[in-house]
């Protein structure tokens, strides 16, 4: 039998879309990695334990399942951005629901949590700060935390914008087309 070639050329060119799916993919599956990393640390943190610290148990094991939790969550993104990457039918509509969900949970609920913190966190900083006592290399992980806690803010400040756009350019009928339904 000879090889059939496709039909349908694609000439789609440049989509944004693509590249912030692709984004999303990348960053998921580093959560991935990152919970189950995490996950293993506290199962071998949880093993040697008597049974009976039930205290430290019990909170290991919520932990445990808070990781499992993430690491469910984020491999369900990497599958879905996979199939809208694939441009399969089924994967478009839950694209664009998890952009939402992202957007309004990770984005708006975390993002404004953490601005709620920023003021109690920056005084605790100023506070370590004027220490007298604290060596320079305090100091300077001061600093990163401080950086690193205003990086995070200004992620989720530029990220739900990207993800409600992407949730709304899904919904085109230009983008809807591209995309294959189920034979």
């Amino acid at each position: 039998m000879p090889l059939m070639l496709r039909s349908e050329t694609r000439r789609d060119g440049f989509a944004l879309w693509r590249i912030v799916t692709w984004l999303i993919l990348l960053l998921a599956a580093y959560g991935c990695m990152q919970y189950a990393l995490h996950a293993t640390q506290l199962w071998r943190v949880l093993q040697p334990l008597p049974a009976s610290n039930t205290g430290d148990i019990l909170q290991l094991h919520k932990m445990l399942a808070w990781d499992v939790l993430y690491f469910v969550a984020a491999l369900a993104l990497v599958v879905i951005c996979a199939g809208a990457i694939l441009r399969q039918g089924w994967a478009r509509p839950s694209l664009q629901l998890a952009s939402v969900l992202l957007a309004v949970g990770w984005g708006l609920v975390g993002g404004l949590m953490l601005f709620l913190q920023w003021r109690d966190f920056s005084q605790a900083v100023a506070l370590t700060n004027a220490q007298d006592s604290l060596d320079t290399a305090s100091q300077m992980a001061m600093a990163h935390m401080r950086r690193s806690f205003l990086m995070a803010v200004g992620i989720k400040f530029v990220g739900v914008p990207v993800l409600l756009w992407l949730a709304w350019w899904l919904g085109r009928p230009s983008v809807r087309a591209q995309f294959r339904s189920r034979r």
